[in-house]
Parts: C-alpha cells; structure tokens; sequence
C-alpha cells in the first residue's frame, strides 16, 4: 500500500537486527524530531558565492526569527532574501522579494540588487525517496538584477504570500493524502490564516474537489492550477514558499518550523475545517445516558478482518453500539462526521486506520497488528501519532494462529519461521507477504479484554 516508505523501512530493519523491537521503535520516534539547517557555507553546493543570501541569520529559523518574519510580512516590510532548509522529508526554499510565478515554463523570476544565478527545486516533500521524486516536475527559480529588460512582467500583482507545491507521489492513497501534502500543507500554509495563495503543480482537480473543505480553511483566495495559466501570464508576489513543510510520516514536530504546531493542532484544525460536532469526550450529565459508540472499519481487500460480523456481535454483546463501515462507501467529509460521532475506533493496520484524525480527543484508537513482526512500523504509523493527537491508543498484536497466512504457507515456510528475513528483503517483499497476502481471524477470546480496556477507557466519560 505505502511504497513510498521502502528506504525509511529499509533503514529501520537493519536497526531492529541490532537493537530489537524497542529500540526501533525509540529510533523512529527520534527519527520524526531530527532535522538539519543548512548554513552560509552549504550555498556552495548549489550555486557560487555570488547569489544573493541577504540575511544569513534567516538560514536558522530561529522562533524569533519567523516570528518576526511574519510580522513584517504583516506590515509589508520585508527586504529581498532567499533561505534554504533541509528537514527529514524535504528541502524548501523561502523567498521575499520581488517573485514572478511563469508556471508555464516552470520559472520563477526573483529581481533582486544582485541576482545572477539560478536554482532548481521540486517542489514535493519527500526527498528521501528518488522513486517518487523522479516523476515531479522540476522548477526553475531565475536570479535577475534590477532593471533587467529580459524580466517578465507582471499581469497579476498580490499582495498576500504563494505557496507552490506538487501534487505526487503516493497520494491515491488516504495515508499519504495527509502524511505527504495535507500536513505538510497546514504546517506551511496555517500561520498566514487564511492571506495565502495555494499554487499546484501537476494539479489533480478532483483531489482538490475531495479536501476542498481543508483548502478553503486555509486561504480565502482561488487555488491555482499553475500549470495551466497560459505563458502570458505571470502571477507576481512579495513572498513565497517553494515546496512543503514535512517532519516525518504522519507526524508533527513542535520543535521544526514552524514551530509551536502539533498533531493535535492539527487534528482540531481538521475538526472544525469539516465542521465536526465532538472535539473531545465530555461528561453530559443533564443528556441522557447512552451506548459508548464504536466503530469497526472493515474492507474488501487486503488485510481483511474475517470474522468482523461475530466481533461486532462481541462488542454489542460487552455494551458497545456498534457501527461497522468500509470507509471507502463515503465521502471524506461524511465519513469523517460517522468517525467523529463514535468513542473508539477498531481496524487492522492500514485498514483505514488514518481516520483516526477525525476522533474526538480522549477517544481510543485500537490497532490490530497483523503477525510478521510488524509491531515497529505499526508504531510509527499510527501508535505515536495517535497519542500526539491526545487519543486513547490500544493495539492488539494477531498471533500466527489468528493470521491466514497459515492457510497459504507451512509452519517451516521461511516466511513463517523467520519474518525477520522477509523484512530484509526490503518494502516489496514485505509488503507483499505480511500486508498483501494477509488477513486476520481475531481469537474473540483473546481480544475481549483489549475490548473491555477501551470500554473502562470511555465509560469515564459518559
């Protein structure tokens, strides 16, 4: 489902060999919170001494820094700069100035007093991996000096910030909707509150039909499709952002810039941009009492729970109203309101577990790991983001008995003896064998008392 995280799986197998579950799953936690800051010296290994750097200091993003960059943008005072930072999954590029936007070229025109160089920049956050960033399109930011003839000029003048980024990747699916654009969209776009403009390359007009409800709560103007405003027309600004903000899989570091956002943040931020009722579980002492509600996602490929009719007949049976849902059946914004409504949310791993974002705080998440030794990538997926989205996470590891794996291998398979095995052979093979052959046969027994946890969980609520 996921290929575009074969490099970062690859790296977190060769640490398991060493450390072992839990140290793979300290490692990726340490992963989402590293980031590197290129400084003055680093210019070099894209262009010569002479482009244009007019405050070295803006290559830290220092707090007071961007703070004080955005206030200056506020009050239209800001001098011609450009900066660079590199963080896990991007490289981006700010620049302030006079910028003219020819997305039919490609070309970005920056006039400044010194410009003579150029650039190039794809403008999707996931450098770490060439196989998606092979297919984005490249584009051209142009140093020009003052007064230079050659210079487009401008047929439409804004006075309010651009972010350009690409639309790519693994997007068709949900997961990486969020993980790769939606994130790091709110993370670059959300401090202008709404005085932005939203350029994408490569634009998918119905990915834009499907999270409009997200994209019009963070700008107020048109989204351009800036592929396709004819060569005569240059959109000009006074700043812009090359690229998106990312600070790992599903994830949101209030350490990395722009500082002071959190996965919570943007979960509440998701909440109201969908207009959903429940922010969090509350005590309702003058409503009256009702059945914790819970919902059990199921599906119609890969990683399918078997049984998922005698689990919700279990979970009815221990006090849960229970709603069972393939997510794929409803718009973004209709699931999301079904989500919202209910205090604890059941699915395998992958199985549309990235709904998540549209629970109340307090609620649970429970996770059904499937067998293979997937508990590490389970983890990064969706245990630590659920916990920083203030969420109640439960997981339920399948044992091999509960896998149907043992109806298409022998016990001495190696891909039953040694999941470590299949895991060094890289994403593919993984994927293939413990996400793509597998389904799931719950030991009802078993997983009652995870069940009886997350019903104690909510009943403190109700």
């Amino acid at each position: 489902m996921k290929l575009c995280k074969s490099i970062q799986w690859l790296q977190l197998k060769a640490l398991a060999l060493v450390f072992g579950v839990s140290c793979l799953l300290l490692l990726c936690f340490l992963a989402s919170n590293s980031y590197t800051f290129e400084n003055i010296d680093d210019w070099d290994k894209i262009q010569d001494d002479n482009f244009t750097v007019v405050d070295e200091t803006w290559l830290c993003f220092s707090s007071a820094k961007i703070l004080h960059r955005a206030e200056n943008l506020r009050k239209g005072v800001l001098k011609e700069s450009i900066c660079r930072l590199r963080v896990p999954k991007s490289i981006y590029y700010e620049i302030d100035g006079d910028i003219r936007v020819n997305g039919n070229s490609s070309s970005i025109f920056w006039v400044n007093s010194q410009g003579k160089e150029s650039l190039k920049v794809k403008p999707f956050p996931r450098n770490c991996d060439p196989l998606v960033m092979k297919d984005i399109k490249e584009y051209s930011v142009k140093s020009f000096p003052l007064q230079n003839e050659s210079v487009p000029q401008c047929t439409s003048n804004h006075s309010y910030p651009a972010v350009l980024f690409a639309y790519g990747g693994c997007t068709v699916n949900f997961y990486h909707d969020f993980t790769d654009l939606l994130i790091p969209l709110f993370l670059t776009a959300h401090r202008y509150h709404g005085e932005v403009q939203i350029l994408i390359t490569n634009m998918n007009p119905s990915w834009v039909e499907r999270f409009g409800m997200v994209l019009k709560n963070l700008t107020r103007y048109e989204i351009i499709d800036i592929d396709k405003v004819g060569h005569s027309n240059i959109h000009c600004y006074k700043s812009m952002t090359i690229g998106l903000y990312a600070h790992g899989e599903f994830a949101i570091d209030p350490l990395m810039p722009p500082l002071g956002y959190t996965f919570a943040k943007f979960t509440d931020f998701l909440r109201r941009s969908f207009s959903l009722e429940r922010h969090m579980l509350r005590k309702h002492e003058k409503s009256p009492p009702r059945k914790p509600k819970l919902l059990l996602i199921t599906r119609r490929w890969t990683r399918k729970l078997i049984n998922f009719n005698e689990t919700a007949t279990m979970a009815s049976d221990l006090g849960f109203e229970v709603v069972v849902m393939d997510a794929g059946d409803q718009p973004v914004h209709k699931f999301a309101q079904t989500v919202n409504s209910c205090d604890v949310l059941v699915a395998v791993h992958g199985a549309a577990l990235t709904n998540m974002i549209f629970l109340p705080q307090d609620a649970v998440l429970l996770q059904i790991i499937p067998w293979g030794r997937m508990e590490g990538l389970s983890w990064c997926d969706y245990g630590f983001p659920a916990m920083h989205a203030n969420l109640k996470y439960l997981e339920y590891q399948a044992s091999l008995e509960e896998s149907t794996l043992l109806d298409k291998y022998p016990r001495d398979h190696r891909y039953i003896q040694d999941p470590f095995s299949v895991h060094m052979q890289g994403w593919f093979v993984l994927n293939k064998v413990y996400m793509s052959e597998q389904d799931v046969v719950l030991d009802l027994q078993r997983f009652r008392g995870t069940l009886v946890e997350a019903l104690e969980h909510v009943k403190k609520y109700r």
